[in-house]
């Protein structure tokens, strides 16, 4: 899928970039244009937009090439009469961009220098932006540096020239590049760089840029932002009418990531919506692709006989030409699901020849080698072979490794476990039981599904707003219509008797007005509905957030007691110390979830408050008897959860650790300042006028667990961690405020 997603991105946005396209009835209106038009300046102009549509038009016919170099000539000596140099140096790109149609590759580079020249010499800075994306576009793939190069001097023109959109759309470019060499955080870079131009000059087409963040946050295993991007690229897609082929690869592409989610009646909903668009443009290449993950979507939940029906429907689009593993891979695991092995043998066959085969181009596609070799370890599993399957196991893994694959790592591990108990090898089982659930707890744990779930909520609500807008259209349309009809009524009778006229206008206009309420009404009830339903589902999420966080603080609070009560069998003094440190690092946990399930704010905690409790509560923990004083100098700064609990943390360790050193006398000040130094950048300071570090301490080292957690919570805020000795001890930690992600 990737690889389809890719050439199609490339060969979509050169064409764009480098020229406008049209059909063919606009084709006819210029060629008429050329034939009446008496200005030949004017007909320069429109023979070099037939030529361009010659040479685009789909289909490769050498009357089309013949028929392009034709126009391009008529228009390329209209231009030098007059000294049209926009048009010539045009001329002279399209000159090269036929002879590569016709596949004299060396002169088509010679060509375009040719046009590169002209342009740099008359300072046509756009002309020069189009020959370079012409000249990256034709650039072979192993060239990518060159290629880059290429495209970044055409975004330089074109931002020089006030062209913004068009350097959008080559960032977007770059982007797509750097995906396809497997390098989704440069490409993350350029597509969010194309977004940023888009929005300065509100232009708000960013589906293509959408979908380039979600295909490379989905690479990364980054679900959320994966989802979260290609349902915002599917919403504006579909408000953009005739961009079919854009939203058969974004319905593709979710139900990828619904699939990857297990999550497969979504996946399948959107595979189907993908094969009918792909089908509607007569794309044999997608359906037979988009047909392969259907069949892959209802093998995965189970439905075998359905997906060996959808299989066998599109397998005329099959060629096993270069070892495409595609579909005998899927064959054999539906075959082994409904064990008939016997059928699924001929295609595990073929796939061990393929395997073999090493110089097969193919077969450098490491998704394309994965699903073969999970296909041909499922069999040998199935048919009592477990002992065959390692060293295909082996190969994923180092697949897995080289991409960074931490979902097939996890999955190799599970099949590690099959194939162990399979050989008896019962311990080497657990261990890779074990590692499988650690792997498959963190990719997809309870707060991703939550987050997950969320983002569907709000995907379904705006689907559900944008149907409540075209209730409205439609009403204020069938209004409009039957005013119109009235209006056409009064006139025809007005030609009759006068007397006969108002008194039908008269009636008419009860009945509309009856009519209108009626409409009126039943659009106020449907509304009310909508408005109720989308109430309850807020309630029942604020509800959800609420419980969630009073379980959090219960449960830290039963975690504490605990330990106290742990803490009375104790008599080692280092045990007692470190159960009172770790109810001390609970209770200021247990402060924040208590905040937020007790206030109407379920997102963030105000620190000022939070300050002042945790204080209060160590002063009664410590016994100080008010000989240790505080001072506070804090703003109201909100926090989300994320940076108020490490924020937390941080603040009950340092003022423990003042409390129990900075004073032998048990006497002193203590000062907790918290202020913003500039636009969302905060610092964090607790002082004491205590005895001090010891002249040979050393924050470096990490001693201590108190001195460790710090500075790792100081590193978990994306901050900067200090500690010095001035009169006392001052600790300082400056954080930057995250804003949430879209």
């Amino acid at each position: 899928m990737k690889l389809k997603l890719i050439i199609f991105f490339t060969l979509f946005l050169t064409l764009s970039v480098l020229s406008q396209s049209m059909d063919k009835e606009h084709f006819n209106k210029v060629m008429k244009g050329i034939v009446y038009k008496k200005n030949d300046v004017e007909k320069a102009d429109l023979y070099l937009k037939a030529a361009r549509y010659c040479l685009e038009k789909e289909g490769e016919f050498k009357t089309d090439l013949d028929s392009a170099s034709l126009l391009n000539n008529q228009s390329i000596q209209i231009s030098r009469k007059f000294d049209l140099k926009e048009n010539i140096a045009q001329s002279m790109l399209l000159d090269g961009e036929i002879a590569k149609e016709r596949g004299h590759k060396d002169l088509a580079v010679k060509l375009k220098n040719k046009a590169l020249e002209y342009a740099i010499k008359n300072d046509l800075k756009k002309e020069q932006a189009a020959v370079y994306i012409s000249l990256g576009y034709n650039m072979p793939e192993n060239e990518t540096s060159k290629k880059e190069e290429y495209y970044k001097k055409a975004i330089q023109l074109y931002r020089e020239t006030g062209a913004f959109y068009d350097e959008a759309e080559t960032f977007v470019e770059l982007s797509i590049i750097h995906n396809s060499i497997d390098d989704p955080a440069t490409s993350i870079k350029f597509a969010k760089q194309a977004i940023k131009i888009k929005k300065r000059i509100k232009r708000h087409d960013v589906f293509k840029e959408y979908t380039m963040l979600s295909l490379n946050f989905r690479v990364q295993g980054n679900y959320k932002n994966a989802l979260s991007y290609a349902l915002a690229a599917e919403k504006i897609t579909e408000n953009l009418n005739g961009n079919e082929k854009w939203l058969n690869l974004i319905y593709d592409l979710l139900g990828t990531i619904y699939s990857e989610l297990k999550i497969y009646d979504k996946s399948v909903e959107y595979y189907k919506k993908a094969i009918v668009i792909a089908k509607k443009c007569n794309d044999a290449e997608a359906v037979n692709a988009i047909t392969l993950n259907t069949a892959r979507g209802l093998y995965s939940r189970g439905k075998n006989a359905e997906a060996l029906e959808v299989l066998n429907s599109s397998y005329k689009y099959y060629s096993d030409k270069n070892c495409n593993a595609e579909y005998p891979s899927l064959y054999i695991l539906v075959y082994c699901s409904l064990k008939k092995y016997n059928k699924a043998k001929p295609y595990y066959d073929q796939l061990v020849k393929c395997s073999n085969d090493v110089n097969n181009l193919k077969y450098k596609d490491h998704i394309e080698q994965e699903k073969m070799y999970y296909a041909m370890i499922h069999f040998l599993l199935k048919t009592g072979q477990a002992d065959k399957t390692y060293v295909y196991i082996n190969k994923l893994k180092e697949l897995a490794k080289l991409n960074n694959d931490l979902y097939n790592l996890s999955q190799l591990e599970r099949t590690y476990y099959k194939s162990d108990s399979a050989t008896g090898n019962y311990q080497g089982a657990f261990n890779h039981l074990k590692m499988y659930k650690q792997l498959n707890d963190s990719l997809f744990n309870l707060e991703r599904t939550k987050q997950l779930s969320d983002l569907q909520v709000k995907y379904e609500t705006d689907k559900k707003d944008k149907n409540i807008k075209l209730l409205k259209q439609k009403g204020i349309l069938q209004e409009t219509r039957l005013h119109n009809e009235l209006v056409i009524r009064y006139v025809f009778i007005a030609g009759l008797i006068i007397l006969f006229i108002l008194s039908i206008l008269l009636y008419s206009r009860y009945c509309m007005k009856r009519k209108s309420n009626t409409i009126l009404e039943q659009k106020r009830a449907e509304i009310n509905r909508q408005n109720k339903k989308l109430r309850q589902l807020v309630d029942e999420k604020e509800w959800l957030l609420k419980e969630i966080h009073h379980r959090v603080k219960n449960n830290l609070q039963i975690v504490i007691s605990l330990l106290n009560t742990q803490s009375a069998y104790l008599e080692n003094e280092d045990a007692l110390l470190a159960i009172q440190n770790s109810q001390h690092r609970m209770h200021a946990m247990s402060l924040i979830h208590q905040k937020l399930y007790q206030t109407e704010n379920l997102s963030s905690i105000d620190m000022s408050w939070y300050i002042q409790e945790l204080v209060n509560y160590l002063k009664d923990s410590f016994g100080t008897d008010n000989k240790i004083k505080f001072t506070f100098e804090t703003e109201p700064i909100e926090l989300d959860v994320a940076q108020a609990v490490p924020l937390g943390l941080i603040l009950n360790e340092a003022i423990s650790n003042a409390i129990k050193y900075a004073f032998p006398e048990n006497k002193g000040l203590i000062s907790i300042v918290l202020k913003e130094k500039s636009n969302c950048k905060y610092t964090l300071q607790i002082a004491d006028n205590g005895i001090g570090l010891q002249p040979d301490f050393d924050s470096a080292e990490r001693d201590s667990l108190g001195m460790n957690l710090m500075i790792g919570l100081a590193e978990q805020l994306d901050g900067s961690f200090n500690i010095a000795s001035d009169n006392g001890v001052i600790i300082t930690v400056n954080f930057i405020k995250r804003e949430a992600e879209i």
